[in-house]
């Protein structure tokens, strides 16, 4: 990774093996630095307001407060927080619940160290992760709950969207399009302003509970 201002992170997880060992895991990385840990959803809260890290990993079921709580509350509290949920988990409920509180990504446990690193470094660019088999998961057991007749996108939104549901990354979808990242951003903000959502997460959920399904290229 090039040298620059490490990605600032806090972990909050209830286990403290686990807590330990994902720590130990992050500090073999020159590019991001752990500046607390967290064994709850209400010390997470209390840490971020105090650190102001970079990027949260929170788990879900914790004592005091759960993961999704504190996600919502910090979410609210700091809209350029980028949280990402490391969870046992892995049923479409728990991703959708995480993803409509604002985290920005959603990865299993069983994640291997390399994959981890690259998700928090997406993360951190602004990049809303999920793991493919989570994704594939998550959108196939979402069924249109409404019309799309309100929603009125541009035909390359209408593309934009389709490469999000398909699980692109920014970069891929920009090189697929032929636009720069700058531009691809722009339509983002478009989008998720008509669809009222934060993220692109929230984005290809929404877009298939309101029926919008563009063609997919298999």
């Amino acid at each position: 990774m090039p040298q620059g201002t490490p990605i600032r992170v806090v972990v909050a997880d209830d286990h403290p093996l686990i807590r330990e060992g994902i720590i130990a895991s992050l500090t073999r990385s020159e590019d991001i630095r752990v500046v607390g840990e967290a064994r709850n959803g209400e010390e997470a809260v209390m840490l971020v307001t105090r650190l102001l890290p970079d990027v949260v990993l929170m788990d879900i079921d914790m004592p005091a407060m759960d993961g999704i709580t504190a996600i919502s509350i910090l979410t609210e509290k700091f809209t350029s927080l980028k949280i990402l949920v490391l969870s046992a988990y892995e049923d479409n409920q728990h991703v959708y619940t995480a993803m409509q509180a604002g985290a920005m990504g959603y990865i299993i446990k069983r994640t291997d160290h390399a994959s981890l690193l690259k998700v928090i470094r997406s993360v951190h660019q602004g990049d809303i992760l999920i793991s493919p088999y989570l994704a594939r998961l998550t959108l196939k057991n979402l069924e249109p709950t409404s019309s799309n007749l309100e929603i009125h996108l541009t035909s390359r939104e209408k593309e934009v969207l389709n490469l999000i549901i398909a699980g692109h990354e920014n970069d891929a979808i920009a090189n697929a399009l032929a636009m720069s990242r700058d531009t691809l951003k722009t339509h983002l903000k478009h989008i998720f302003d008509k669809l009222q959502v934060k993220n692109r997460t929230q984005c290809a959920i929404k877009a298939i509970e309101k029926g919008i399904f563009p063609t997919r290229k298999n």
